[in-house]
């Protein structure tokens, strides 16, 4: 197995949560569901989290995994969305956003005692 390979799985996540961020959102714009549009916002950051939270423990063996994965999560949210709200014409801050953000962060911390005992159990790795 590749060296960082669930730190560049992580990383990857990120970029490209920062990219679907950033560019016009004129394909989101077709579907009007406002439950679709936070699920995903939710879902992207929860997958996020869980990325970071694996790599942390198994690339770089960091004992305060779990605390670096909430700070890291939240704070590209709120990044984002200070960045959407300020600097882009075509984007504007969404407290909901954030908050969905959070939420999907939120669903990490209730799996992320599990998905270390399942890590640390994990006889491929």
């Amino acid at each position: 197995m590749p060296r960082y390979l669930f730190s560049i799985v992580a990383y990857s996540i990120g970029v490209f949560i920062i990219f679907l961020s950033t560019v016009p959102s004129v394909a989101l714009k077709e579907i009007p569901d406002f439950e679709i549009d936070k699920a995903a916002h939710a879902f992207a950051y929860f997958c996020f989290a869980m990325s970071v939270f694996v790599a942390l423990n198994l690339d770089w063996k960091l004992e305060t995994a779990r605390k670096w994965t909430i700070i890291s999560g939240f704070s590209l949210g709120l990044l984002l969305e200070i960045f959407q709200g300020s600097l882009l014409s075509y984007r504007s801050f969404e407290v909901y956003d954030l908050l969905a953000n959070t939420l999907g962060i939120v669903f990490f911390l209730f799996l992320s005692k599990r998905v270390k005992k399942l890590l640390s159990n994990a006889v491929f790795l």
